[in-house]
């Protein structure tokens, strides 16, 4: 009897360490916690804004200076269309240094678009991407009617017109331009897929999750369209692209036989650790930023940074040691 049970023991602590090994780290939990509560925040914002009992949050004279002294730390990168009907910070209830917006006619990815994208998502670490369309866009209707364009806008419109052919090619045509205007949003989300090996590289690894919505300039509500439709293509895609990026990184490094390996000093390593900002908001719970979760979050950084830190003081000790 004392053997069988050493044995479903054995076989239980095996169980257990298997389940553990694939488990989701701590920080990568927290991230998913992170994503989750910030997406929240933006739907009861928005609840907020349309029923006209905004909060305005983080809109005072000390919130100003606060984030002056620490830097900015926003929650959430959005992507959204320039149309003055469409102002981002309202339509979610937030306030200064809560938001990253990215604006420009059509909601479209381009170059400078990306950029400011991935900005966001691998310097300030917001958790969140938005891709945002408005109902009645006039980048989108005039991608969708082939109106006249002159300057730099049929560079824009083009950017579109994946999203317009697919809108007259599907359903009635009464229809085709709030088509068009969802259809936009995906399209722009596989354009940052396929032209940002940055925020691919940080989507496969769960660390930013990109999310579709579409404002209704008249009634003010945000319609939540979740992941794109063929999200777990998208992230395989980036997955391999990541591990095939990574195996050249690796080659590249490796020094060549004839060549003598040179010995550097060790580099100067500075922990990436920014200052904690209170987030002070009203005292009304549903506008309050999950700062609990900010702090977790910082906590693991820090545990992080902390054997690199130690790493370096020692190597800096015993360079200066005259033994």
């Amino acid at each position: 009897m004392k053997k069988i049970f050493c044995a479903v023991i054995l076989i239980f602590g095996l169980g257990c360490f298997t389940a553990n090994s694939s488990a989701p780290t701590g920080s990568e939990k927290l991230t998913r916690m992170l994503q989750v509560s910030t997406l929240s925040l933006l739907k009861e914002g928005n609840v907020r804004f349309v029923e006209g009992k905004s909060f305005h949050p983080n809109q005072e004279i000390s919130r100003r200076a606060e984030l002056a002294a620490a830097g900015e730390e926003p929650s959430a990168t959005i992507l959204a269309c320039s149309d003055s009907r469409d102002p981002v910070e309202l339509i979610f209830d937030r306030g200064v240094g809560d938001l990253f917006v990215v604006r420009v006619a059509g909601n479209v990815a381009g170059l400078s678009e990306l950029a400011t994208m991935e900005y966001g998502v691998t310097h300030l670490g917001t958790p969140l991407l938005i891709v945002m369309g408005h109902s009645k866009c006039g980048a989108v209707t005039a991608a969708v009617k082939g109106a006249e364009l002159h300057g730099h806008l049929p560079s824009l419109i083009s950017l579109i017109k994946p999203a317009a052919e697919k809108a007259k090619n599907n359903g009635p045509e009464e229809e085709c331009v709030p088509r068009a205007i969802e259809l936009n949003v995906w399209q722009q989300v596989e354009n940052i897929f396929a032209k940002s090996a940055l925020v691919r590289e940080f989507a496969a690894e769960g660390k930013v999750q990109i999310v579709g919505a579409v404002y209704d300039i008249a009634t003010g509500k945000v319609q939540w369209l979740g992941q794109h439709p063929e999200i777990d293509r998208l992230l395989a895609e980036a997955k391999s692209d990541t591990k095939v990026q990574d195996a050249h990184a690796a080659h590249d490094a490796t020094p060549q036989a004839a060549e003598p390996v040179k010995a550097t000093e060790p580099a100067k390593v500075e922990a990436d650790v920014p200052v904690t900002p209170s987030h002070a908001e009203p005292a009304q719970a549903q506008a309050q930023y999950p700062t609990a979760h900010i702090k977790a979050v910082r906590a693991v950084k820090i545990e992080e940074a902390a054997p690199t830190q130690a790493t370096v003081k020692t190597a800096a000790a015993h360079k200066t040691s005259p033994h």
